[in-house]
Formats: C-alpha cells, structure tokens, sequence
C-alpha cells in the first residue's frame, strides 16, 4: 500500500509552488514540485496522480525534479500534466510519460485462456507471464492464442458501466474499455442500445488448481511396452523411457505442462485414431484420422511435446455397416502418422486402447475421473472433435436442432465394456450440467470383415435448448474447427431464441396486467424493445394465456442467422450480438484491471466478449463577431461537414503505404508540398512542422495500419475544433506580434496523431517489457516502462515517436486546410472578404531532446511532457523569428464552453520547468461519471442558450467534456501566470463546438 500524501509532507517554496522533498521516499532521486493554488492542491491529492509523480521520482537518471502542473490528474504510470527530464546519455525514456492511458474491466471478468478454461482477471495478478490467452486474429479470421506481456491495475472509476446483449450476455467495464464492433476497437462511452459488438459464445469451464499427483512414471511405460512384447535388447525399452523423460513427460502429473495437450490428443486418439507396436521390434505408430486443417492443429501441438509426424491425404474408402443396410463412402481423407514408441507407450498408460477399439473395447481411466473439470474438458473435447455428431436442424423444423449423439461399435463379447465407456462418459458430462436421455444398444448386429459380430451403442444427448447450450458452450469441441463452428453459433441461435421467448412472454404479461388495471397499453408497447403486431396484443388480452410465447414468424432460421451474426469472422466461431441496453454500475470499490497481450491483434476474450499524441493550433482571422454571426451555424455545419470526427472516422486524405512513409518522415511538409499548407503555417508550428529524426522503418506496421485512413480527421474524446471571439487582451504588445484583437474571430484545433500514436505507444511499450531485466532497471511501477535512452531500443521508440508528432503535424494542417476550405465555401458567396492565418502549433504529449540549465549547469536532457506544453521563453532557439523576442505562443483550451487562453513561455519556464506550462483544464470528473451525471442532449441545449453552436456527431461524447468535469481553466492558468511559468496574453470565448 502506498504511503498516504497529505498536505503538510509539502515544503511551500511560495503561494503557487509546493515541494514534496527526497526524504519523503527513499527512492525518490529527485524532488517532485507542484504548482498549484491550496484549492488546485487539493484537487491533486484526491487522486493518485502525486503518487505517480512519486514513482516517477525514482526512475533512474532523472535530473531537476518532476513537476507537477495545476491541471494535474492521474493518468497512466504518469500523471496527465507532468513533466520530467532524463539524462542524455545515460537516462531513460517512457513512453507511459509521454502519452498514454489505460481502460480496465472488474475484477470477475472471466479470462479465456487457450486450454479452455477462464479465470477471473484478478486472479491473474500472479502467474500472468505464464498465461496465454485465446485471441481473435483478424486476417485470419481465426481464433488465436496470445501470451500476455503487461498486468495492468488501477483503482476502479466512480461509476462502471454492464453491457448487457439482447441474447442476455454481460460485462462490466470502465467508460473508455474499447470493444471490438463493425467500425472497429470503440469505447463503451460510444457505445448504445442496437450496436452490435463482437462475442464468443464459447464460456468454457472456471480454472482449478490442478493435485501435484503422479499419473504416470516410467514404470508404467516399461509395463505396457513388455505386454506389447517390447524386449530391451539394444535398450529399446530404455531409449523410450529417456526420451519421454527428455521431453519432461515422466514423471507425469496432473500439473505438467504437457498434460493437457495429452489429454486432447489421447481424447481424438480414443475416438479417430489408431495404436499399437507394429512389426517384430514393436515399434509404436500412432495413426489419427479427419480433415488436413485439423489434423494441423493437432501437429502442432505434437510440436508442442517434442514430436513430429507425416502429414497426408489420400483417397479413402469407408464402409459404414448398419443393422440395415452398408454404405460406402470415397473421399479425400487426411491421415497424421506418429512414429514414436514412447509416445504410444505412454498414450496406453494413460489409458488408450491399442489396435482395434471395437475388440478391445476400454473404459475411462480413474485418473482422468479425479482430473480437474477443465482437464476433463480438454479430453471430452477432443473425443467429440472425433465422434459426436454436428448440430443440425430436425428434417421438420428450421429453428429446431437434433438431439446430438455419441455412436460407438462394440464386439459383441466387449458389449459390457462398451456400455460401461458410455455410462463414464455421462458421468463426466453430468459435472457439466449437461443430461443424456440413456444409451440405445441396437438390436441387429453387425456382421465384420473377419466374421465376428459387432453391435452399436448410442448414447443420446437430451436435446432441450438449456442442456445443448451448457455442452456446446462448457464442453464444446476440439481438432475439428467445422463442428466446433457449427456447435457454438448454434448455442448462441438457442441463447436468441429463448431471449426473444422470455421478451415476447414478459410482454405478453404486462399488456396483460396494463389491460386488467385499465392502463394504456400503447405506453406498455413503446417501452417494449421487440416489436409485436396487433394479433399479439389481441391474444395476450383476450386469449388464453401459454406457458411461453412463441417465436415471431419473421424470427431468422439457423442458417440466415449465421450468415448475418458471423459476417466477417470466417469460421471462427466469433458471431455479433446487439447491445440491448447499457447501465451505469454506481459505488464501485476496488481495483479494474486490464491486460497488454503480445498478438499484434491486441486483443483477448473477457466474459465472452471481444475486447484495445495530441496538440492545440489556433488560427486567426480578420473577421469580427458581427461579421461572422448571422452565418455561424452555416459555418459550424460546413466544417463538421469538412473534418471527420468520431472513433474510427476516416478523412479525405486516404494513403498509399509509401505515401504514409512520406508523411511520417516530413510532417507538415508533406501537406505543404500537396497543396494543403502556406509556407509560413509552417514557420509558426513548433518544430516548423517536422521532428527531423523521424524514421518510418521503426513505426510497427499495426500503427501504420490505423493511421492510413486517418489523415485529415478530429477524432473523439476530448478533441474538437472550436470557433472562438477574442474575448480579452492581456498583454497588447504580444497580441498583437500574434496579429490578435478584441472581438476577433479566432479557430482552435485541438487533435492529434489519432490511434497511429496510440498504437506506437502500446508496440514500444511491449517491447520494453521485454528487454527491463536486461538493463538491470528496478521500476516501482510496471506502468512506468522504460529503455535507456541510448540503447538500441530507446533509440528506435524516439524515432518512432518523432513519426507520430509529424503524423500529428500534418493531420491537424490538413484540417486547417478544410477549415479555410469551409470558411470560402460559406462566405464567399456572400461577397465577404477574409483571411485565415496560423498563430502557431503546439504538442502536448512529446519526448525532446532539449538543452537547459539545471542546477547551475547546461545539460542535454530528454524532457517528457505528457498532457503539458513547451513554454519556451525569449530568446530561444527554434522560435519563429518573429517570436523571438516575446517568448513561444502557448494555447491553454478551457473545457467546452469555457474560455481558453493564449499565453506566453517566460524565462521563468525555463528556469523552473524545462520549458514547461499546463496544457488545459484538467479532468476532475471522470468520463463515465460525466456520461451518469450529464446528458449530452441537455447540455447542447446549455451551450446553444449561451449563444454557442453546437455540432457532435455523439450526445454521449458531449457530455463527457461538459464544463462540469474538468477543472476552472481561468484558475489553472492564474497559477502558471503568476509562478512565471507562463504570460496571460489574451482570453479566448467560444462561440462554435465542432467534436465526434
């Protein structure tokens, strides 16, 4: 537990800076200094984003301090209005402290692990690195399995949110935890009733802590070898023993790693293969049987064990003799040859029958009975991978399914020993909660090649929704991807069907009881979620009330269903499902936890359930508000029109592969060099633009992959374009070097790298968890992840990031160029002359390479802003000449609604801060807790009273940036105004809000 931060641990150095010294913690290699007024200070104390400063402190190489900013809130590792500096060389680099956050589920999300069993994620706080996770690979279209490089925990938001599906699925997540839907990875906040999100309806069984009991040793391998009449002259028998033992596969116990890839091996084994020691040196083959896609799966996990085999397809007879009549069958068959003595020796150990399955018959082994039920899983998946049959519609029915059944063939002397295989198998089936109906032994028996007789013993599955639903969803299938297919998206057409049943029912009750209580039962219909025609009120009044309400005539068949649920997933058994309602889930406590998985997918399955850089530019114009206002809604729909906004919006910039690589590399001189740029937007962009030491060969190709389509788009959350009116002037002199007026209109650009730098960040970051140990870097806080700066890996992630600041620079350039675009298209017809300029370009989260003076000497350091501006003062090198001698340009937006400001970078900056100020308001109400507390439709109302138009593509993601939840941006900026870390130069009030 971390040490409690009160008030009185500072050391107050004047009115708007406080010192938490060295001596607070032990780790601390730096102090951490925070400006704020005592209210600002209170408001940081009641999260924990001190603590991460704390943490922070003792990276290291870290120089000056950590400093915190008045707009502080928690963030990821980092505070969100943080700044630090590393050395260079000889420090490190973060990229949790440059630009990045986490979103989390409950502690009792269920975790799909590849073995088929799920754990609650809070479970995994230990063994994690251990853990590998099925995950859904989107070029494949297949399930996939995935290690997991990062545990992430955090302290659970005010309020959560329960997704809940019309097929009656849930999960509980925090507002910004992105599932997986048509348009790609969306937060919750941007989710409603009627979308469709992606689910598994597979559930799996919970995980048990395997007994560490022995089931086989070599003992019982040497036993089975000397009944099959394996000698051990030449050491036969040995040589098989020690390669077992080789493998780690002797002694075997319940908790070895290999069991579970024997336990589905011996299941498909026991139900389409074939075992025994051939030839006079007893030489063990195991021979398995099915489709060449399968049989794959299973070579690969041989692979797994150590062993290899021969794949092959051939034409394949196949006689199926009934009491009735014989068929026969030619077809392309695959056949997987394992030559392996031991291997066969220790399948026989563990129970396989040898040779023929019809003589020799077998039964369950005890061992397998005591097994966990997961591990029992694994082996009755795979059995009916081989032997059960698909699910199918019953011939008279296209909603209904066949009762599914397990059909062995027996020697007439082994009838008892079948019937008893049958029996064990129910057994293990009722720990499932799945029923059987009894075993059907055929009457007529069969007559065999060799003249024996053989009958045919069914064990039958009872065929009601709930018991077919608990085996294909608890059970399911393995090594057979067709039948598994088939078994979950039918579990999840049953799950609809009784939904819609359940619906249609408790309708049927409430107009009903609407009618006797002399209700009107219109209202009763338009809260209803199905639709009903007028023979379904009229029965539900007058007629004699059923037991269930039927299905719709328009309810789909199983085959339409599965053609729409399945679209795009192939054959992955994934399907989507309807959101039916969203709640809030009030008085959480505890931690949310979260996962960074390995895939380049980044994905995993919780609860069934698929779930994964910015700066502000202002530009000024020569209009005045009466100039502007008898058009501004025009004008407000044309850019809204012009720059996409919203999750996953795609611009009018699309990009070939080499085109991105160019943009990546020149930023905002690409969009000069296409027409979307003057030249001296260029000169007053920090940077004039370009990060010079970008290189498109270290940006990931999953980052590369989202940001193709994005150019030229606002995207979500907190961005926006804001049309503003020059409200107040603080300082003449700087506003007007800016070219700023009173009563001037005014644009603010607020976005950036959209999900290319997010991606760069989440890649890095993967890759520094791999390579911490090696540089011998203790962290106090995983989140806090980092390279040395002058390592190779360090190296790479700087350049990477350089790629996501031009990529930054260039979308929000070609924004403005749609914004001048929209500005001619509305007033140019009106005869209305104007001109829209660039004041200037700031970044809010970066990692520079920069000189300051720190403790007397001038150091290279790396400086690390995240959610905080460069503020550099006069005379700095790097500033447009004609900002030279005033200081930076610094752009402070307010919340929606509220005013912004236009300041300016101080010597103060410099010698406090590397050069540093606030960036905003500052979160003080998290997005969930805005989404309960505020509705988005009343809060347009709200601004548009206020004379302030509004254009969003999401009411819900209006009121996630509602005035009420940040921070008074006109109190944050007093600080950084009077600490002399920043000069008030103007006051901007908005007068248009452009968001997704």
């Amino acid at each position: 537990m971390a040490r409690e931060i009160r008030k009185q641990d500072f050391r107050r150095i004047n009115e708007y800076l406080w010192e938490l010294p060295t001596s607070f913690d032990p780790r601390m290699n730096v102090p951490v200094r925070i400006y704020a007024d005592e209210e600002l200070l209170e408001d940081a104390l009641g999260d924990l984003s001190v603590h991460q400063a704390v943490n922070a402190a003792s990276l290291p190489g870290l120089v000056g301090a950590v400093v915190v900013m008045p707009d502080v809130h928690m963030g990821y590792g980092f505070p969100i209005g943080g700044v630090m500096a590393s050395r260079v060389p000889g420090g490190i680099i973060s990229p949790g402290a440059i630009g990045y956050d986490i979103n989390c589920l409950t502690g009792d999300a269920r975790i799909l692990h590849s073995f088929g069993y799920t754990r609650p994620i809070r479970e995994l706080a230990e063994g994690w690195s251990r853990a590998e996770l099925v995950c859904y690979n989107a070029r494949s279209t297949r399930l996939d399995r995935t290690p997991v490089v990062r545990f992430l925990r955090r302290p659970a938001d005010p309020v959560l949110y329960r997704i809940i599906t019309r097929s009656g699925d849930e999960i509980v997540a925090t507002g910004d935890h992105p599932f997986l839907t048509p348009e790609g990875m969306r937060p919750v906040s941007e989710l409603q009733a009627g979308d469709r999100i992606a689910f598994l309806p597979f559930e799996g069984v919970p995980y048990e802590e395997p007994p560490d009991e022995v089931i086989v040793d070599a003992p019982d391998v040497e036993r089975v070898l000397r009944e099959a009449g394996k000698d051990n002259r030449r050491g036969g028998i040995a040589k098989a023993i020690a390669g077992l033992q080789r493998r780690g596969l002797l002694p075997l116990r319940y908790t070895s790693p290999a069991l579970p890839y024997l336990l589905k091996l011996l299941g498909y084994a026991w139900g389409d293969g074939t075992a025994g020691f051939m030839r006079r040196r007893k030489e063990g083959v195991l021979v398995l049987y099915g489709k060449e896609e399968d049989l794959i799966q299973i070579l690969a996990d041989l692979s797994r064990l150590g062993y290899g085999g021969h794949l092959r397809s051939r034409r394949r007879k196949t006689i199926i003799r009934t009491p009735y009549q014989v068929y026969e069958t030619v077809g392309v068959a695959g056949e997987l040859e394992v030559n392996s003595t031991g291997l066969v020796a220790l399948l026989a150990a563990l129970g396989l029958p040898l040779g023929s399955k019809t003589d020799h018959g077998g039964c369950i082994p005890e061992w397998l009975k005591r097994a966990p039920l997961w591990q029992q899983r694994l082996f009755l998946a795979a059995f009916f991978g081989a032997e059960l049959t698909a699910p199918a519609l019953c011939s008279s029915s296209s909603v209904k399914l066949r009762r599914p059944v397990l059909t062995i063939a027996c020697a007439e002397h082994r009838l008892a020993d079948g019937y008893r295989f049958l029996t064990d198998i129910a057994e293990m089936l009722e720990r499932f909660g799945v029923r059987t109906s009894g075993i059907y032994v055929e009457k007529r028996a069969l007559l065999r090649a060799n003249g024996s007789r053989s009958r045919v013993l069914r064990l039958l599955i009872s065929g009601d929704a709930d018991n077919l639903i608990r085996l294909f969803t608890r059970v399911g299938v393995e090594y057979n991807d067709e039948r598994r297919f088939l078994s979950w998206i039918s579990a999840q057409y049953l799950k609809r069907k009784q939904a819609v049943r359940r619906a249609r029912q408790a309708l049927r009750q409430a107009i009903a009881e609407a009618y006797r209580q002399d209700q009107p039962v219109q209202a009763v219909l338009e809260a209803a979620v199905i639709p009903v025609n007028r023979r379904f009120v009229e029965r539900s009044i007058w007629g004699k009330q059923p037991r269930g309400a039927g299905l719709p005539r328009d309810f789909p068949d199983l085959m339409t269903y599965m053609k729409q649920a399945t679209e795009g997933f192939g054959r992955s058994g994934i399907v989507w499902e309807e959101i039916e309602r969203i709640e809030p889930v009030e008085g959480c406590t505890g931690d949310v936890y979260d996962f960074t998985v390995l895939h380049e997918d980044h994905n995993f399955i919780a609860n069934g359930f698929v779930v994964s850089n910015c700066g502000v530019r202002l530009l000024a114009t020569n209009l005045t508000y009466e100039q502007i206002a008898p058009h501004l809604a025009e004008l407000a729909s044309r850019i809204y029109y012009n720059c996409p906004s919203g999750v996953g919006s795609e611009g009018h910039v699309p990009l070939t592969a080499k085109q991105l690589d160019e943009v990546l590399a020149e930023g905002a001189r690409w969009a000069l060099r296409h027409g979307y740029a003057r030249p001296e937007d260029l000169e007053h962009t920090e940077e004039f633009g370009c990060m010079p030491n970008a290189n498109p060969d270290k940006a990931t190709p999953k980052a590369k992959e989202r940001g193709k389509d994005q150019l030229g788009t606002l995207g979500a959350g907190n961005h926006f374009i804001e049309v503003d009116v020059v409200d107040e002037i603080f300082d003449p002199v700087g506003a007007e070097r800016m070219g700023l007026f009173e009563g001037q209109v005014a644009v603010q650009i607020h976005c950036g790298s959209r999900g290319f730098g997010h991606q760069i960040c989440t890649d890095y970051l993967q890759r520094f968890e791999r390579v911490i140990h090696k540089y011998g870097i203790k962290l106090p806080d995983k989140e806090l992840m980092c390279a040395p700066i002058d390592s190779p890996e360090g190296q790479d992630y700087i350049q990477a990031m350089a790629c996501a600041a031009n990529f930054a620079f260039c979308n929000r350039q070609i924004l403005v160029h749609y914004i001048r675009k929209s500005f001619e298209e509305v007033l140019k017809p009106k005869g209305i002359a104007h001109d829209v300029w660039q004041v200037y370009d700031i970044a809010h989260n970066m990692g520079k390479i920069e000189t300051h003076e720190i403790d007397g000497q001038r150091m290279t350091v790396c400086v690390h802003r995240k959610g905080a501006t460069r503020a550099w003062g006069p005379g700095s090198p790097g500033l447009p000449k004609k900002y030279t001698d005033i200081g930076q340009p610094v752009l402070i937006p307010g919340s929606m609604g509220t005013a912004s400001y236009v300041l300016l970078g101080t010597p103060g900056s410099m010698a406090q801060t590397f050069g540093s100020t606030c960036h905003g308001a500052g979160r003080v109400m998290s997005r969930a807790q805005a989404k309960r507390e505020i509705r988005g439709e009343k809060l347009k109302a709200e601004l548009e009273s206020q004379g302030i138009v509004v254009r969003a593509g999401s009411m819900s993601g209006l009121a996630e940036e509602a005035p009420r939840a940040y921070k008074d941006v006109s109190r944050v900026v007093e600080v950084v105004h009077h600490a002399g870390i920043a000069k008030k130069v103007a006051r901007l009030r908005p007068i248009a809000v452009i968001k997704g």
